[in-house]
């Protein structure tokens, strides 16, 4: 009987888990529903149900997060609290401040329902249908590895990093650093540009500029990223041959080839035409790209599905991310939603007086010093373990553009460029900790040694690029 008692508890406790993530995933996802009502009806009781919501993940989810997020996530709170308690700030104020991030939860977490077409589509195994013979070469398997992850990342984010890992798995190089720079050196390159990335959401909720105004100098430096990140890891992709112990690739006949071809064609259709819907109704409708970029990722893939036959694998997905994909993410929404309080309470406290006194006292009119100053912050506190979200809502929120001689489209970009830089050197990263996982690699020999090398270059590289576009 004591036997069967435990198991009963244990099977309930497991019970009461699910459930536990079912309600947590819920109510995260009221921050998303709360965002877009706050778009199409900013009235004062909306702003309140939103930032009560904040409220409430903050207190439910930061029990159940560990590790150095906690640490951090405690620390920003305390501090915040404390900052609003000294300088008497207004409950209302407050308020205010949990909803501060709000846009880039809202991008984080419907944003990977784009992908579920792709994997009910069957896109992977064509994919790999198609490139399999090429997949054996060590510089079509390192460039079709980045660019690949670059332009699936554009739409699916972190999504992209599983996709292309199952498809370097069909090769017969098997070398993980080759692989594991190749995805990272792709996916932080499309954060430079794309308007579905959390970054973009900040900086495009915070600055008075529009997408359209900076997304092809972040496309220029995105390609100096891929050629840089070429140059550097040469050695390794030339000394990276095809294992002969390997699975040999199967020949497929004429026909299923031009299936798997036509399949490939949709999925870049799909791509595409993401991206152009989002583009149109900005431009119809008036209201920001990240409003449209929400509506999208909740309306086209059900459609897509809808129309391909896949509605009840749509639905099915849709649940997991919810139930499981959400919860998932909680340590990153925690963080983010704090990081936006405790701007807010930096902005109250009146510290970016005193930061942006510092900036100038310091470099004057050198303008790369400034430049070069801000972006080493945010690498050296990503080093550290801190996300570069963190000290990037901090610059963007208190720090005024014109006060420190950037224009608005030039802060833009070294915001944007400093955190996907950096990303690759961040242990705290999600994408670091996926491919750790994938590709059963140490953190930190992933993160830092692979990588320390590229950043450093990039770094130096980025302001320099931003003076001679004239941004």
């Amino acid at each position: 009987m004591k036997g069967q008692s435990s198991v009963s508890a244990q099977h309930q406790a497991r019970i009461s888990i699910k459930s536990g993530d079912k309600v947590q995933g819920i109510l995260i996802g009221f921050l998303a529903i709360g965002f877009i009502l706050l778009q199409l009806l900013p009235v004062t009781e909306v702003k309140w149900f939103v930032s009560f919501i904040a409220l409430a993940v903050i207190i439910l989810v930061m029990p159940r997060i560990r590790g150095t997020t906690l640490v951090i996530s405690v620390f920003l709170m305390f501090a915040a609290v404390s900052l609003m308690v000294y300088h008497h700030v207004p409950a209302h104020e407050w308020i205010k401040s949990l909803r501060i991030n709000i846009t880039l939860v809202a991008i984080f977490l419907v944003v990977p329902l784009l992908g579920i077409p792709v994997k009910t589509g069957g896109y992977v195994e064509a994919l790999k249908i198609v490139l399999y013979k090429k997949m054996n070469e060590p510089y079509f398997f390192y460039l079709g590895t980045t660019f690949l992850t670059h332009l699936l990342g554009v739409v699916l984010n972190i999504g992209s990093v599983s996709i292309v890992n199952q498809l370097t798995a069909a090769s017969n190089i098997k070398a993980p650093r080759l692989v594991a720079n190749a995805i990272n050196r792709g996916f932080v390159t499309s954060i430079f540009w794309s308007p579905y990335f959390s970054a973009m959401a900040l900086i495009l909720s915070q600055l008075p500029i529009k997408w359209s105004s900076i997304v092809f100098y972040s496309i220029g430096l995105s390609i100096i990223g891929v050629l840089v990140s070429l140059v550097i890891d040469r050695k390794q992709i030339k000394t990276s041959f095809p294992d002969e112990q390997g699975e040999r690739g199967l020949n497929h006949d004429r026909e299923t080839l031009l299936q798997a071809k036509k399949k490939v064609f949709e999925l870049f259709t799909y791509l595409i035409v993401i991206t152009a819907a989002v583009l149109f109704l900005e431009f119809m409708t008036g209201y920001s790209i990240v409003l449209m970029i929400c509506l999208v990722s909740l309306a086209f893939p059900l459609l897509w599905c809808v129309l391909s036959g896949k509605g009840t694998l749509y639905f099915k997905e849709f649940k997991q991310h919810v139930y499981i994909g959400i919860p998932r993410m909680r340590k990153e929404i925690v963080l983010f939603l704090i990081a936006g309080f405790f701007s807010g309470a930096f902005i109250h406290a009146d510290l970016s007086t005193s930061l942006i006194g510092f900036i100038q006292n310091v470099f004057g009119p050198f303008h790369l010093g400034k430049a070069y100053f801000l972006s080493i912050i945010v690498f050296l506190t990503a080093l550290i373990g801190i996300h570069p979200i963190v000290v990037v809502t901090i610059f963007v929120t208190s720090l005024t553009p014109g006060l420190i001689g950037f224009s608005p489209e030039y802060f833009a970009v070294l915001l944007l460029a400093s955190w996907g830089i950096t990303n690759p050197v961040a242990p705290a990263t999600a994408v670091n900790n996926l491919l750790a996982n994938l590709l059963k690699v140490d953190l930190i020999v992933l993160s830092i040694r692979w990588n320390i090398k590229y950043v450093t270059i990039m770094l130096l590289i980025i302001p320099i690029y931003l003076e001679f576009v004239g941004l």
